[in-house]
This record gives structure tokens, sequence and C-alpha cells, in this order.
């Protein structure tokens, strides 16, 4: 006969949480982060901007989001998601109009700020937190799943924004984007998402566990958030430096344009292979195991082309590994910090783990850029190899000190 007990739940039906956020995470970044790939040529014609400037919009973002990134975290976790995801929704909106209305510099400066305030809310972070606060113990799989959708962001809004600018124009493009964020995302985060926390009694079996921080003394606390904080960044700046860069240094190497195009297509489908790998397979491993498996494969991506004549095989193996290494790691990334942390203090130190995240991301595109561009297609690969090699000690440091306390943990909740 079921136990009843005391419990304070989360009140959304979890099971119908994770598919309300893949579809705002699918429109929140293909209406921000993938704008500039596609809308580049109109901005610089008719806002008299310098591609560099038009990317360096996300640099803003990242700048931005990684400076709130400890205060988005404390309003998440004390108010629950369902807030601050709304608001998020609406600061993307108004964002979106800034940008479409922009007239020079500062009207584009202006629309990336506000994006940069909204991401932290509305994106991945504000995401991760509704996960930890409704999933319990499946947090992992639904974190999995959430980034295995998100991942099609690119493919649907890069033709999708294409089409419409070319149909309707820029400007009206952005405008329907902001309406996607007050008549989609907007809805879809109030509905699915309820008051964090409610006290009732439930029986036992009909919720999932919630997942509780491992004992870790101050010491152990602070020597995990620096190998995460490491690991995360290292790796995080190859992640958001050579998708920008790829077909520029596969055609570097002397591959034909139409060649490094379909290659580096692979990237996205490798990476969603990998996620679901780790889906099906990671529980077996355990989450830091397949943190050091993910890193590993980063470097061994990386010393292809370095090593052998990069013919069509080699840039075919070069960019499935990164996609595959990226994929994985984007789960690890957003798991961790639940499983060492737990659920009550998730969305405040995630929030400043993002911190120096944000500025490795913000940074990678201009300094790979910039190796292109006075070292050639080998400089940005040697770079992308000592970051990698890096995120890499810094991941096994972590799994030997934290792995088999972590798991065993996992296993004793399992009980």
């Amino acid at each position: 006969m079921p136990i009843e007990t005391v419990q304070r739940v989360a009140r959304p039906t979890f099971r119908y949480v994770t598919p309300a956020l893949s579809i705002g995470q699918i429109i929140g970044w293909g209406t921000t982060y993938y704008l500039p790939t596609t809308l580049s040529l109109f901005l610089t014609r008719d806002l008299g901007l310098g591609r560099e400037m038009v990317f360096g919009g996300v640099t803003i973002m990242l700048l931005v989001s990684g400076a709130i990134g400890p205060h988005a975290g404390r309003f998440l976790d004390r108010s629950g998601a369902r807030l601050p995801m709304c608001l998020g929704s609406v600061l993307m909106a108004v964002a979106l109009v800034i940008l479409s209305r922009a007239e020079g510099l500062m009207g584009y400066v202006a629309a990336w700020v506000f994006i940069g305030l909204g991401a932290p809310l509305a994106l991945t972070q504000g995401a991760a937190a509704a996960i930890a606060q409704t999933s319990g113990d499946g947090a992992r799989r639904s974190m999995g799943m959430l980034f295995l959708v998100g991942g099609l962001a690119s493919a649907v809004f890069w033709p999708l924004t294409a089409w419409l600018s070319d149909t309707f124009g820029w400007r009206e493009t952005l405008v329907i984007f902001a309406a996607l964020h007050v008549f989609v995302c907007l809805p879809l985060h109030a509905l699915a998402l309820g008051r964090r926390e409610q006290e009732q009694v439930v029986r036992t079996g009909e919720l999932p566990v919630v997942m509780e921080p491992l004992a870790l003394t101050p010491e152990e606390r602070r020597s995990a958030f620096i190998l995460m904080a490491a690991a995360f960044s290292f790796i995080g700046f190859v992640t958001w430096g050579i998708p920008l860069l790829i077909i520029d240094v596969l055609k570097g190497f002397g591959l034909p344009a139409s060649f490094a195009i379909a290659a580096g297509a692979a990237m996205g489908p490798a990476q969603i292979l990998s996620r679901m790998a780790e889906m099906m397979f990671g529980q077996r491993l355990g989450l830091l195991m397949v943190g050091v498996i993910a890193t590993a494969i980063m470097p061994l991506a990386m010393t292809l082309p370095l090593v052998v004549e990069t013919g069509p095989m080699i840039a075919i193996g070069f960019v499935v590994g990164y996609g595959m290494s990226a994929g994985a790691m984007t789960i690890v990334r957003n798991a961790a910090p639940l499983m060492l942390f737990g659920r009550a203090t998730y969305a405040t130190m995630n929030g400043w783990l993002l911190l120096p995240q944000n500025l490795a991301f913000a940074a990678a595109p201009i300094v790979f850029a910039a190796a292109l561009t006075h070292g050639g297609p080998t400089a940005p690969i040697l770079l992308a190899l000592v970051s990698s090699l890096a995120a890499l000690a810094a991941m096994v440091l972590l799994e030997r000190r934290f792995g088999a306390k972590a798991e065993k943990a996992r296993a004793a909740a399992a009980h």
C-alpha cells in the first residue's frame, strides 16, 4: 500500500515542462544568437555596421548575460522559474522591436543589451533551473531532451529567417519574432510552470525524487566550483569559437567551399547524436565520467587536421568529433552543478559558474578570428587544442575527486 507523506513538491506536471521549454528554447536561440548569421548582409547595408560589429552583438549579449547571471540565478531560486522566464520573454520581445527600429550603432547595441538581460532568464539558465525545480531526479534526462530538441534552433530559424527577410524585409521579420516571444513563449512559460513548490500530501512514487546536494565540506564545494568553472570555461571557449569559423578553416586547408559547407553542416547532427547517446547510456557511466570522455574527444578531433593531411575524410572526422564533444558537454555543463550542489541553490550556483564561462564565450569569436587572420587555419586549431587539453585536465580532476561520491549518492537515492 502506498505510503502517504507530506512533501514540498513542484506544482506543474513535470511531463509537460520539457516539451514547452524546448519550444521556447528553439524560438529563443533562433531569434537571437543565430540572427547575425542570416541577417549580416542586411545589417551591414542598412545600419552601416562592419561585419565584426554585427557579430559583436553576440559578444555584447554574452557580457551582459555573464554580469547579471548570478543575480538572475538568485531570482530563479527565490521565486521559481515561472516569473523570471516570463519576464525574459518580454525582454526578448522588447529587444527585437528595438532592433527592428535601429538606424545605426546605438540602436543595435541597445537591442543586444536587452537580449543580454533577457537571456539568463529565458534561455538556458532559466530553462535548466525550471527543469531542476520540476523534474527532481529525472532532471538530467529532461535536460538531455531539452538540449537535444533545442539543437534544432539553427536548422529551423536559419532558413525561416532567410525566407521571411526575403519576403517581408528584415525589420518586419524581427517584429514577427518579437510576436513569437509574446504570443508563444510567454504563454508557454506561464502555463507550463507554476509556483515553484507547494506543500501537499502525496503518495510515494507518484512524483520524481528530489535531487539533493552531495554532503560536501566548504572546501570541497570551493574545489568543485573552481574545477567546474575551469573545465566548462576552457571547453566553452572552443565551442563558441570554432563553429563561427569552421567553414573558413576547412577552406583554408584547401578544401572546396561547397565541401566545407557540407562538412560543417555535419556538426549539428553530431551534437544531436551525442546527446542521444548520453541520454541512452550516460547513466551507466556517471555524469562526470561522461564529461571526461566528451572532453577527451575534443583534443583528439583538433589533432586530426594537425597531424594528417586534411582531406575529405579527415575534415569530416574533425567536424564530427568536435560536434560529439560539444553536444555531450552541453548536458554535463548544466547537470553537474545540480548533482553537486543540489536543487535549492542550483540556479544561483549555475549563475556564478556562467560568469567566467560567458567571459570565455564572449572572447572566443574575436580571439579565434584573429588567430585565423594572422596565423592561417592551423592557428585556431592549435588554440582549440590547448584550451581543450586544459579543460580535460580540470574535468579529470573533478571526476577523480567527486565522481565516486556522486554515483554512490545517486545509487543510494535510487534505492
